[in-house]
């Protein structure tokens, strides 16, 4: 907050023009809030700068921004205003534009100690992330700013317009010197040049890449082009300071000519600093050149693990621009080595499954597109394919260019479309191919991205050119959700055929048995009443879902003992039931044949044990308070990349339902993967004495099942029971970002663990989540694993999920598996019924989208799937509908009350919620966002059907016993499914019609 007085007191030589009011002592002391140009964006307090843009002039909206709360207006002197009609103070000024850029300065007066631009056509962005880089690697806080927003530290942080307006500009500035960073770079646009936006910046140094064809929907010609980069030389530079220029680059001597009239320090990028040898070599990680680097009489060797001449040039701008800002030029030299390839920018795709080389990058300009092409040129063996198209409403002339390079360069073209914007892309399309008459053209850039994946061979690199870093297409209006890279890992998918996990695998009648009468005699003992079976085929437990060659146990339950139904598990085709010696006299007639026992669970564990003791596969366990069964199917899906997996199916996780996925493993498998649960202390221990595995996962530490447990740390003791059935030498696989970290590993040592591996997103993780980046339809995922860096594609949007994700490769790689494979089976992965499938659902005037998260929650989940939605880019609104989460002891309320904080972190527009616990939650949510109540997920019903409108996203979750799983199936049965995205659902269980009875 400033006075408007002191705010006025411009320090410029052209002040008086740029500063003209008669103001009151009581003017003089008006506080001022903040600048703004954009009446819509007007806040209390505000000064009003009022601007000619090019289609709008904002004087017309000076009294909607006085009406929004702005106490004093700036206008161009040209603006003709009644005194006697301004109830405001009003400022004039010859240059309305210079005037903002250098009231924001004063408003925002901190900027970093060290600021470098760099201007001209093409490498703009490229040079200010490498000189971040640069300055990062000498051990200094920097930053980028341009068109890939600002990245702080390496870090993208916000924003994204290749020079931000004057005052988000200082405000940005303002921000970082706060923050300790003291070495910025930023992209200095002819536009922002042109309209003042970098007046007021304090800078050190600047630079020029080259001068090309771009921008003639703005520019008239390419003079005035070069005469607003020129700006940078002329009027922004202090007098002395240095400016490195590229004399090799068209416009590159008259920009250094320039320079030295304007008393500027010239470095020249091919002769101060001059590349005498260039290899071009194709490094363990990809393309690379070996350099030789000529610098003020010495001459340094350098290998860039990046492609192309001009990413050289690049390169060895942003060293220039170190170097004159006082780095050591040895180092900077030497920091050039361990550069990283911008975003967007001739980017190569690491994901699994690429077939050749893939790169995305950003080039829309025929200099560019040239460039990228030619740099790539030497890779292929093959062919290089090339996918291009053109922005609509932006200069016409540089299409047929792009058509041509794009033909003389490439082996083969595939036009599509761009950014059409209000234009015909159909036109656009034709312009380009008027010089390209080989190219396919294919009108979908997600038909032609498939296409040319599809096509490829190890022998091939393709570009995806144009849009690069951009995550949406610009059709008419409307910014439609787009990325390229997306794009690239759904065809990668689509190309790839992965065995699918056998997590209900059921070995065949027609090939060899599971088990001979016997092995199952010598495992449980017992006397055989009937005649004698030669061997079983399955083992079940559910009358209902035997199979013809299955055997069943009668096991007593809960609610049903399993002797009522042995008479229909023959109808179902059992060979031989398994039951108890106290009930064989009320089976009455069934004439068997049975293997009678002592005691049918102990029985069934007696055969869970002698399979586990005749398997040679490498057996995992699993458990933790959240993710145990997700983290399970994980491992199922990714492992049998490298060979045939057995794992429980759905969440038999308990005292029968461990023996009985044991009972089931066929003798051939390679991996079996059992999940470990439990609801009180003591329940996981002689479970994981049956299972005895060679890797035990913990996902994390939660509070789940408070009800039977006095604290945390008693969950967490009772989850470490994990540890005493492990095999000698065995790996323990732990969540490092989870508190109870510490206390695992130290139990984990106790019981003589031969490793412990730590997953999660800290930098101490050996198995370490880099990057999450999700899509409409999935997430692509980057790790680190033990060092080994990959990136694949997941079809899912749960964050938690590709947490989770980290200890599968974590334990692909304890195994000896190949990580890359099990990556690459990963994007075969489908969520279980109520476990996040999402499907879009038809309404009369469009669709919404659904995502059924029903089946479980917790804290710790329920905090992870708002998260996520949160995350989601949407066209309509997002509604989230919570039931309440059960087991959770006396401190229920404030559990719930919690998920407030997880919920305004977000950009959820609605909350619906139900069960008497929720009242604590819909307390606390602010007005705005409350959208019902109800005691019961049956009344929730009526008002969520009334809520959704299309483009809306609906997640649905709560507690099994919530009956959440209705509300899915009755939108479901309301609203037909239009398409199931591939994350879709791998039922767990029938709901019948009467979900809601009860709930």
């Amino acid at each position: 907050m400033m006075r408007l007085g002191d705010l006025l007191k411009l320090d410029a030589p052209d002040r008086d023009a740029l500063i003209r009011a008669e103001l009151t002592p009581d003017m003089e002391t008006l506080r001022i809030t903040g600048l703004c140009a954009d009446s819509r964006k007007v806040q209390r307090g505000n000064l009003f700068v009022a601007v000619a843009g090019v289609q709008t002039d904002g004087a017309a909206f000076i009294a909607d921004a006085i009406q929004a709360g702005a106490v004093a207006v700036l206008t161009d002197d040209s603006v003709d205003i009644d005194p006697a009609t301004m109830p405001v103070p009003h400022i004039r000024s010859n240059n309305p534009r210079r005037a903002l850029a250098l009231l924001a300065a004063r408003f925002f007066p901190r900027q970093p100690n060290t600021i470098v631009a760099i201007t001209g056509t093409a490498g703009k962005t490229s040079v200010a992330n490498f000189a971040a880089q640069i300055f990062q690697s000498a051990g200094l806080r920097s930053a980028s700013i341009g068109t890939l927003g600002v990245i702080v530290d390496g870090q993208v942080s916000y924003g994204g317009l290749t020079t931000p307006d004057p005052v988000s500009l200082h405000r940005t500035l303002d921000r970082l010197s706060r923050e300790g960073v003291n070495h910025v770079a930023l992209e200095a646009s002819s536009h922002g040049l042109d309209q003042h936006r970098l007046d007021g910046v304090r800078l050190t140094a600047g630079a020029f890449t080259n001068l090309g064809r771009d921008h003639m929907d703005y520019h008239a010609t390419e003079e005035d082009y070069f005469a607003a980069k020129a700006r940078l030389t002329t009027e922004l530079l202090p007098k002395g300071a240095p400016f490195v220029v590229n004399i090799n680059a068209p416009w590159g001597n008259r920009a250094a000519e320039l320079a030295d009239s304007a008393q500027l320090r010239v470095m020249r990028l091919g002769q101060d600093i001059a590349l005498t040898e260039r290899i071009v070599q194709d490094g363990k990680n990809g393309p690379q050149q070996a350099l030789t680097v000529a610098f003020f009489g010495q001459t340094k060797q350098v290998t860039l693990p990046l492609p192309g001449a001009f990413q050289v040039d690049n390169a060895l701008m942003a060293a220039g621009l170190a170097i004159s800002c006082k780095l050591d030029p040895d180092a900077v030299l030497n920091s050039l080595q361990k550069l990283k390839g911008v975003s967007g920018r001739l980017e190569p795709v690491n994901m699994q499954g690429v077939p050749g080389q893939i790169f995305v990058d950003y080039a829309h300009k025929p200099d560019a597109l040239r460039s990228t092409l030619e740099a790539l040129r030497p890779y292929p063996k093959r062919l290089l394919m090339v996918i291009v198209g053109a922005g609509g409403d932006r200069d016409h002339g540089k299409r047929p260019l792009m058509g041509a390079a794009a033909q003389e360069i490439a082996d083969l073209v595939i036009v599509t479309d761009d950014n059409p914007r209000s234009e015909n892309p159909a036109q656009i399309r034709s312009e380009i191919l008027a010089a390209a008459p080989r190219a396919i053209e294919i009108a979908d850039r997600r038909e032609a991205i498939q296409r040319a994946v599809s096509i490829m061979t190890t022998d091939d690199v393709l570009v995806v050119a144009g849009k690069g870093h951009e995550k949406g297409q610009i059709i008419g209006d409307t910014v439609l959700p787009f990325s390229d890279h997306e794009e690239i890992a759904k065809a990668l998918v689509e190309r790839k055929s992965n065995r699918n996990a056998t997590t209900e695998e059921r070995v065949s009648p027609q090939g060899p048995p599971l088990w001979t009468f016997a092995e199952l005699e010598a495992a449980m003992g017992g006397r055989l009443f009937g005649s004698q079976p030669k061997a079983v085929y399955g083992v079940s437990i559910d009358s209902r879902t035997t199979q013809p060659g299955d055997l069943f146990f009668a096991i007593k339950g809960d609610n049903f003992d399993g002797h009522d139904f042995v008479t229909k598990s023959f109808r179902q085709g059992a060979s031989l039931a398994i039951v108890s010696e106290d009930k064989l006299p009320a089976l009455g007639r069934t004439a068997g044949p049975f293997l009678v026992v002592a005691d049918v669970l102990r029985a069934l564990q007696k055969l869970g044990m002698a399979a586990r003791a005749r398997t040679e596969a490498r057996i995992i366990a699993v458990t933790g308070s959240v993710g145990k069964t997700s983290t399970k199917e994980l491992l199922a899906t990714g492992l049998s990349a490298e060979g045939r997996v057995h794992a429980s199916i759905k969440s038999f996780n308990n005292h029968w339902g461990v023996p009985l996925s044991l009972a089931r493993m066929p003798l051939d498998v390679e991996y079996g993967v059992f999940e470990i649960g439990m609801n009180h202390a003591g329940e996981i221990e002689p479970l994981v004495k049956l299972v005895r595995p060679h890797v035990a996962i913990i996902t994390t530490i939660a509070p789940v099942h408070l009800e039977f447990f006095d604290s945390i740390d008693g969950i967490a003791a009772a989850k470490a029971e994990i540890f005493a059935g492990l095999e000698s030498g065995g790996t323990v696989i732990l969540n490092s970002d989870n508190s109870y970290f510490g206390f695992l590993k130290g139990e984990a040592e106790k019981a003589w663990a031969g490793r412990v591996i730590g997953f999660g997103l800290g930098a101490e993780a050996e198995a370490r989540l880099v990057d999450f980046v999700l899509s409409e339809t999935g997430s692509i995922v980057a790790a680190n694993i033990s060092g080994h860096e990959l990136t694949f594609a997941m079809p899912t949007s749960g964050r938690y999920l590709a947490e989770n994700t980290m200890a599968v490769l974590a334990t692909a790689d304890a195994l000896g598996a190949n990580v890359d494979l099990v990556a690459n089976a990963l994007s075969g992965f489908k969520l279980m019924s109520g476990r996040g499938a999402r499907e879009t659902l038809a309404l009369q005037a469009g669709s919404y989208t659904l995502i059924d998260e029903s089946y479980n929650a917790n804290p710790a989940s329920m905090a992870a799937s708002i998260g996520m939605l949160g995350d989601l880019q949407t066209k309509g609104r997002k509604i989230v509908v919570l039931g309440d989460m059960l087991e959770l002891g006396h401190d229920a309320p404030h559990l719930h009350a919690e998920l407030s904080a997880a919920i305004e972190q977000t950009d959820i527009d609605r909350v619906l919620l139900c069960g008497p616990q929720m009242a604590a939650l819909w307390e606390l949510l602010p007005e705005e966002r409350r959208a019902v109540y109800a005691a019961t997920s049956r009344d929730l019903m009526a008002p969520l059907l009334a809520e959704i409108s299309r483009g809306d996203v609906v997640m649905v979750k709560g507690s099994l016993g919530m009956a959440m799983s209705g509300l899915v199936q009755t939108l479901e049965r309301i609203h037909a499914p239009i398409e199931t995205f591939a994350s879709g659902a791998v039922p767990e269980q029938a709901i019948d019609a009467e979900t809601f009875e009860g709930a």
